[in-house]
């Protein structure tokens, strides 16, 4: 388990938590933006020593030879770089998403990125890929964590390294979760 990537995760739930109690940057039922979960992100990982972060990072798209696909967020420091696809979770078509997110995130795809570092050492650096997604629904919650099968939802690509982070329950009753799912990539 990456102590890195979970503790920069919590870090950014209690960080996005404490925001919330300021301020609530949406209307109605229409939710928060997957921006947050990105700049929260690299916020908490780039508060540590040495640490970056960059936007929306392109990759090369190997059927159309394009640099068209993008990462969320790129986060590295000396020992590590992560790899984050961010969304909001709440249906079917979402998770499917996430999925095909997660697997266009493979070694194969970007162990190009990482040839661009201009640092000998980066060789040495653990590899992840990862995902965040926020949630409202406790049903997908523990669809996320394998608690339930009620959701008829694919999760079999999912990563044992995964969890789940309560961000903030609001005075309605409503809670923010936030799921959080890593994997170590070998690349060659």
């Amino acid at each position: 388990m990456s102590e890195v990537i979970t503790s920069a995760l919590h870090q950014a739930a209690q960080n996005f938590a404490a925001s919330l109690d300021e301020f609530y940057p949406s209307y109605g039922s229409n939710g928060l933006n997957e921006r947050n979960l990105t700049y929260q992100m690299s916020k908490a990982f780039e508060a540590r020593s040495n640490a970056h972060a960059f936007m929306e990072v392109p990759f090369l798209n190997p059927v159309t030879e394009r640099y068209e696909f993008r990462i969320d967020c790129m986060l590295f420091d000396p020992t590590t770089v992560a790899f984050v696809e961010c969304k909001r979770l709440y249906s079917p078509e979402k998770a499917e998403q996430l999925r095909l997110d997660f697997h266009r995130m493979s070694a194969m795809n970007l162990a190009p990125l990482m040839e661009k570092f201009t640092r000998a050492e980066t060789g040495e650096r653990s590899v992840y890929r990862v995902m965040l997604a926020e949630t409202w629904q406790k049903a997908t919650v523990d669809w996320w964590t394998a608690k339930d099968s009620s959701r008829s939802w694919d999760n079999e690509w999912l990563p044992d390294e995964r969890g789940v982070f309560e961000v903030k329950t609001f005075e309605n009753g409503n809670t923010l979760y936030w799921l959080f799912a890593y994997e170590l990539l070998e690349l060659a």
